[in-house]
């Protein structure tokens, strides 16, 4: 009978301890905080594989932590945002857009302040492209990477035949490099403005910053100052002279942007004027990339804006919801911290995506490339169809191709854009 009894404890005691291995083992799984994420990254494209990879990555090295990405297609992303924004659904982490897009959700009090992590990136990325994410002071998303709009390409043996051993530094050079070139029948600029848009976005976002400063856009929106400002003005004139000087193809109306740069692929024009969004195409298109050059758009005398600036938006981000604190809270700054770090700028870069950090750069990184990216180091005008309504944005993208035309002067427009602020 004591054997009997000692038997009967001893497997009550292994009872017990199974259930307490048990009840550890169930209290290890609710150890991992679970975080999720939405985006957009639907499409199968460089970017987008980049920053999947690098969640995966940090669930590996993180066992107490899991991000889980739940994808959205692009076109239905911001519309569930803002409806689960409304309804105070929002997951942990979802990706962000700067400016216009971003504030609903500010003052909905939907996102959490990154003030306190802010510093991970401070002398990473210059502090005038993570302003596009603050509002009053708070930060709500660090940008991955930058959509330059207004990169000047040109062809480096035709500007050596007009005499030029490196781009114009200023307008007036810039003048004289056209003229030089009409001497020699060359097409001056590769310009297919059929969409209306290439003229507003890629040009006068840059040369009315040059004129006005970073800060006359947002000072005209809200009356502060007048778009029949002599300064913007000018900005606009400068259309209209380069149109004058038939520094443009004759058809430039009638083709649009991805011919207007096919053009220029193929020798038919000196330069050609766009965004970052052209780096891949030219450098996959041309026989010696070497051959291309880059440049900012050059200074305009009398202005009172920053000629290192150029214009561009700060890309998608991603933010966290308001909702999040303690353990949460951490992991996902640990996150944050982990996915935007130099490594994932580093995978970017390769995949020919301009980012906000100044990153290291081998030889494997075309020449062209590495100087479009330091151009963001100086800072980023207002896209100008990115800030503007969706009326002003109509006005002055058919005010600037009717100067083109020679069916509206520079002051009409202006006061076109003034009336519809008023």
């Amino acid at each position: 009978m004591k054997k009997i009894g000692w038997l009967l404890a001893s497997l009550l005691i292994l009872i017990s301890l199974a259930a307490c291995g048990g009840e550890s083992d169930e209290a290890s799984g609710s150890d991992v905080i679970e975080l999720t994420v939405w985006n957009d990254w639907t499409e199968d494209r460089p970017e987008n594989t980049v920053y999947k990879d690098m969640i995966k990555k940090f669930n590996e090295e993180n066992e107490g932590i899991e991000v889980k990405i739940e994808s959205i297609p692009h076109d239905q992303y911001e519309t569930k945002l803002r409806t689960q924004a409304a309804g105070q659904q929002l997951p942990d982490m979802f990706r962000v857009w700067p400016g216009t897009r971003i504030a609903p959700l500010v003052e909905g009090n939907a996102l959490l302040s990154l003030n306190e992590i802010v510093d991970e990136w401070e002398g990473v990325i210059p502090e005038g492209i993570l302003k596009d994410y603050a509002i009053d002071g708070e930060h709500y998303a660090i940008p991955a990477n930058i959509s330059e709009t207004s990169l000047i390409f040109y062809h480096k043996d035709a500007l050596a035949e007009a005499g030029f051993d490196s781009f114009p530094a200023t307008y007036e050079e810039l003048k004289s490099l056209i003229e030089k070139l009409k001497e020699k029948n060359v097409t001056p600029i590769a310009l297919g403005n059929k969409a209306i848009w290439p003229l507003q976005s890629v040009y006068i976002s840059t040369i009315a910053d040059r004129y006005t400063g970073s800060d006359f856009l947002e000072k005209a929106l809200n009356g502060e100052a007048s778009f029949t400002d002599e300064r913007f003005v000018k900005a606009l004139s400068v259309i209209e002279e380069l149109s004058k000087m038939d520094a443009f193809n004759g058809n430039m109306n009638t083709i649009d942007e991805a011919q207007s740069r096919s053009e220029f692929v193929s020798g038919n024009t000196a330069m050609h004027f766009a965004g970052s969004w052209a780096i891949g195409p030219i450098l996959d298109s041309v026989e010696d990339p070497d051959a291309i050059g880059v440049a900012p758009f050059p200074s305009f005398e009398g202005g009172d804006g920053d000629p290192a600036k150029i214009a561009g938006v700060a890309g998608g981000g991603i933010a966290l919801n308001s909702d999040l604190s303690g353990e949460k809270k951490e992991a996902a700054f640990k996150f944050l911290k982990f996915f935007y770090s130099d490594e994932m700028f580093q995978k970017l870069v390769k995949a020919n995506i301009i980012v906000p950090a100044d990153v290291e750069m081998d030889d494997s990184i075309p020449q062209v490339f590495q100087e479009a990216n330091s151009f963001a180091q100086g800072g980023l005008a207002p896209v100008y169809d990115a800030t503007l309504t969706p009326e002003l944005t109509d006005i002055i993208n058919n005010g600037l191709q009717s100067i083109t035309l020679g069916e509206k002067t520079p002051e009409e427009l202006a006061k076109e854009m003034e009336k519809e602020t008023e």
